[in-house]
């Protein structure tokens, strides 16, 4: 199977993000119901756990979107040929903010939730955002040899 092209490994991932992009509409849209369906609480629950968990997973799945749709416009780059430009560039770069805004989230939530997964949460997005970060300035950077290259011809 091709890696890049036309039926290309690059294009199912494009659709499959369009498709995940979907999906997390989907299950914003009926979140207040599948939290009670799938924790068995209720909006009076009295420790106050269904608005705790609708208010993180209500932010996660927004945040969530933002991200694919970065995701999906860097694939769909790729899929037209023009993977160092500035646009590549400028997603990478909003994506990475979306993830350490997102940790910062869960760090927070760290205590307000007093579980140990939002922790772990919290140092896996800071770690990926980071990651984001440097991969921006890497095409950054290949972005401007690919200017210059094209000067100079």
């Amino acid at each position: 199977m091709k890696l890049i092209g036309k039926g290309s490994l690059s294009r199912w991932i494009e659709g499959g993000l369009i498709l995940l992009m979907i999906v997390v509409i989907g299950l914003l849209l009926t979140l207040p119901w599948s939290i009670t369906w799938i924790t068995e609480r209720t909006p009076d629950d009295p420790q106050g756990l269904y608005i705790k968990y609708l208010v993180i997973l209500t932010y996660s799945g927004i945040m969530a979107e933002l991200i694919l749709w970065q995701c999906r416009g860097m694939i769909h780059n790729v899929n037209v040929g023009k993977v160092f430009t500035a646009n590549t560039v400028h997603r990478l770069r909003v994506a990475a903010v979306e993830v350490l805004v997102l940790a910062l989230f869960y760090g927070a939530t760290m205590f307000w939730m007093s579980k140990f997964f939002m922790a772990f949460l919290f140092v896996v997005f800071i770690l990926g955002g980071c990651l984001l970060l440097v991969l921006a300035e890497i095409f950054s950077q290949a972005n401007q040899y690919k200017e210059e290259n094209d000067m100079t011809i």
